[in-house]
């Protein structure tokens, strides 16, 4: 049996600190319609975390903090990615707004075709990092993914791109 399960029981933990986490999420944000969602999301993960809760650690209230700290950022995180649109259902437009500004109809149109042969990812990240104009290290945070990875996935989109624009030119 854990530490936790021990001290504390769920539902004393659920009645105290839900008002509590509640009154947090709606202070933290503009999301008061979605703050109970929130709020519940908190406890799903504090009690799908449960046996590793470690008072030796810290108190109660400050793990709970913490869960609920880190919940609020990720579903903020969330909101801002989702505000920028559905990449994945969305890109043939948005890349025809990049490349419009960029290079020659021909071009254009090569670019796009280029663009297709680029994995969901792989789109995503280059929509996000030309188009929108994030920097690599923010579009890591947005993908949940280490900053390297997504350097990488950059570096493997553009020789992607390069080697098919290549390609076509010698046709």
């Amino acid at each position: 049996m854990s530490i936790c399960t021990e001290t504390y029981n769920k539902e004393q933990v659920y009645e105290e600190y839900y008002p509590k986490v509640l009154q947090y999420v709606r202070s933290r944000s503009n999301l008061h319609i979605d703050a109970e969602d929130i709020a519940q999301t908190v406890f799903m993960k504090v009690f799908g975390k449960w046996d590793y809760f470690d008072p030796q650690k810290s108190s109660i209230s400050t793990w709970i903090y913490n869960i609920t700290r880190n919940t609020l950022i990720d579903y903020q995180r969330a909101m801002t990615f989702r505000q920028h649109g559905e990449l994945s259902e969305s890109l043939t437009d948005d890349y025809y707004d990049i490349l419009n500004c960029l290079v020659s109809d021909e071009e254009q149109e090569r670019l796009v075709d280029a663009l297709k042969i680029l994995s969901t990812d792989e789109r995503d990240l280059i929509v996000l990092h030309y188009y929108s104009e994030y920097t690599l290290l923010y579009i890591s945070e947005l993908l949940h993914k280490p900053y390297g990875q997504v350097k990488r996935l950059h570096m493997k989109a553009l020789k992607k791109i390069k080697r098919y624009m290549e390609e076509d030119e010698c046709i």
